[in-house]
Parts: C-alpha cells; structure tokens; sequence
C-alpha cells in the first residue's frame, strides 16, 4: 500500500487511527532523509530555483543511448585495502571522454568477490539474477554479466549486470553479504558503483560566473529489495558526483540520495563530513523540495525509504517506474560552500574551498547501491535504466 510515494507495510496502516495518524507516520519518514545539518538551525533558503524549459538547450555529457557509449567494463576489490591502494590505478584505463564515446564501468567493492566472470557470452551459466534485479542479461546482444562464484547457480550471490534494451543502456546490480566475513567500515561501504569517470583534461564546468549553470542527472529505477539478516546498519541507492576546484585542488563527494532505509545515511553520510582516508570532503543530500544542495524537478519523485519484504521477488517485465532527476545548480553548490565557510566539519576548519561555483569541475558520475553496513549480513538489489547527465542554464 503507497501513502503519497512512500511505501508503508499493510500492517502498520491498520494500527493507526484515521488520517491524522497516516500522515505522522508519512512525515516522520519524510524527515528520517531530508538533508541533515545537525544541531545548525538555518534560516529561510537563500535562492529560488528558476526552472527552464525541457525544450531549452542542453548539453550532453552521458547519453543513456546505447549506440554512444563503450560496453561496459568492470573493476572489483575484494578488500578495502585492495580498493584504497589499487582503486585510482585501476580506473586510470577507464576515464570517460565527453567528446566521443563514453567508457561506462562497475566498480564494486568488498563482496563476494566477482573473480569469475563472464565475458562475451550469453550468460546461460548463470542463475536468474532478474528475479532480485529485475534484469535478466543471461541471453541476447550486448549483454555484461560479472559474478561471484556462487552467483553462478544462485541468484542471491554478488552479481554486476547490463544490456541494451529499446535503446538505451539498463543496468542491474545485486550486493550480498549473507556468507561475507563481518566488517566495520565508514565512508567505505560494501557497494557496487555505475560509473562514468571523466578525463582530467576535459575540464567540465557546469557553473558559470554570471551565476547560472547547472548539471542534471536522471534516470529511472526499480524499487530496489532489501534484506536484513542481523544487525545491518542499512542501505541506500544515490546519484553520485565527484567534484574537483581547478583553483585550489580541493575536493567534494556529492551524494544524493534516491532510496534509502535504516540509520545508515544519517550515521555515515548525511551532511556534510570529511574523510580522513581519501582527504575529501563528503557532501550527501536527498531529492527533496526543501534541500540546499541539490534542487528536485517538478518531474521527480522525492527520496523513498524502503523496507525489508520476504520472500518478494520480481522479474524481467523492462519497466523502470521510478523517474529521479536532480539538479545541482550554481546556487546550490554556493549552499554548499558557504556551509563549509560558516559551519565545516572539525577537520577542515580554516580550510578555504572558495566561494565561486564556476571553479569547480567534475570528474566523476555514477549510480551507487550501497549497504552501509557495521558487522552486518544483508542483501541489496535493483536496476536503472537512461541513466543521463547534461548540462542547462538553469534547473530542468
């Protein structure tokens, strides 16, 4: 049953008493992932978004369009010291050039390890991963299917997988933990990560002096399944963008988050933080109407939270219901960099990042499904498809 966009067990709705009750439950989770500054109390948001028109120019930086884009590749690290010392050595090889084709990859981290793969074939080796992913690439053209062992005859175990479908690359992704040895990561966690890492020297800078400018991502989703069996601290889907000042060298992580659900996001992301192991500043928000640092499309729907279901399953039926766009527009990366100017993580006090959005370049967009775990076993699976970033004047 579906209370506005956010999905509520049956069982909690026939607990309640009336409307009123319905409608606390909704804006309780609602506020469980807006984005978070703490104790900081703000006052009224300092800009209003000025929305173009979707007729408007816009500039391509990834095209979901199948026929644009290298197949997919692939990088996996089986430890968190195999990815922090071998991570930016080996996507050295697979940066993306906006001028030609793109060099899509999955990057996943600390599961099962994907040290058996396939390549090239149809995939009939594999169990069905679309009964958890909701794509089935085990046959046709332009498939890519990358694996665990186990994920070979099980379709529970750790698999990466793409295909052309109407067009346009979709792509599904299954992280399990259910048999991996416990962890206790932060900013590190077991993730699978859809990737376009853009060259150093195609210097993409989406925000201009004239105070306009703005980089949009979008893509439609799956509601992806999530299961529980200990104590996961829980799970999140999000956009991600790597961000570069061409000025001062510093960098920001922006995550924006699309799913989630558990204590995770507020425990490990949600804010504004730094990372001691990468030496980056940690940007994460949700698609919300009330954020500072990211602006939500009319055309969007806001984060959803979603739950652990039993024994649900789904299949290939090439629907992707769910339409998430963002913008982060000039304004909102000046939100940001007036927030590390005023009120920066202990870290990174004193620290000048500027206060000029047109300094900064990207380097990097992806999709991200994470289990934020602490010493945890748990699953999480879904797919997307027209997966998109452009550049505009203003918001879309």
């Amino acid at each position: 049953m579906k209370i506005g966009l956010i999905t509520i067990a049956i069982a909690s709705i026939f607990t309640m008493s009336g409307c009123d009750q319905v409608d606390k439950l909704k804006d309780k989770i609602l506020h469980k992932y807006k984005e978070y500054v703490g104790k900081v109390k703000r006052g009224p948001k300092p800009f209003t978004e000025t929305f173009q028109s979707e007729n408007d120019p816009k500039r391509v930086i990834i095209s979901p369009n199948c026929n644009a884009n290298h197949s997919v590749k692939y990088v996996y690290f089986e430890t968190p010291t195999d990815a922090s010392s071998n991570f930016y050595r080996a996507t050295s090889n697979l940066m993306s050039y906006p001028i030609g084709t793109l060099k899509p990859y999955w990057d996943v981290r600390y599961t099962n390890p994907i040290s058996e793969y396939v390549r090239n074939s149809d995939g009939s080796a594999y169990a069905n991963h679309a009964k958890f992913t909701g794509l089935d690439a085990r046959s046709g053209a332009n498939n890519f299917i990358a694996g665990s062992a186990m994920s070979q005859t099980d379709a529970g175990g750790t698999v990466a997988q793409s295909k052309c479908v109407n067009g346009e690359i979709a792509a599904g992704t299954t992280v399990n933990l259910y048999d991996a040895p416990e962890l206790d990561l932060v900013y590190a966690g077991i993730q699978s990560t859809f990737s376009y890492q853009i060259s150093t020297n195609s210097h993409i800078r989406p925000w201009n002096s004239d105070k306009t400018g703005n980089l949009m991502l979008q893509a439609h989703f799956d509601q992806p399944l999530y299961f529980n069996y200990s104590n996961n601290e829980g799970a999140s889907v999000a956009y991600g963008l790597m961000l570069r000042n061409r000025v001062n060298g510093k960098r920001l992580n922006f995550v924006i988050g699309i799913y989630a659900v558990g204590d995770a996001w507020i425990k490990e992301k949600a804010g504004i933080k730094y990372d001691p192991t990468t030496n980056m500043v940690h940007v994460a928000t949700v698609i919300d109407d009330d954020s500072w640092w990211s602006t939500k499309s009319p055309a969007s729907k806001p984060i959803k939270e979603f739950f652990n279901e039993a024994g649900k399953t789904t299949s290939d039926d090439g629907v992707w219901p769910d339409f998430f766009r963002v913008n982060i527009s000039y304004n909102n990366l000046l939100a940001v960099l007036n927030e590390l100017k005023e009120n920066p993580p202990a870290s990174v006090a004193g620290q000048d990042f500027g206060l000029s959005p047109q300094d900064w370049e990207v380097t990097g967009i992806m999709i991200q499904y994470e289990l934020e775990e602490k010493g945890g076993k748990a699953s999480l699976s879904g797919s997307f498809k027209g997966f998109g970033a452009y550049i505009t004047k203003q918001p879309l």
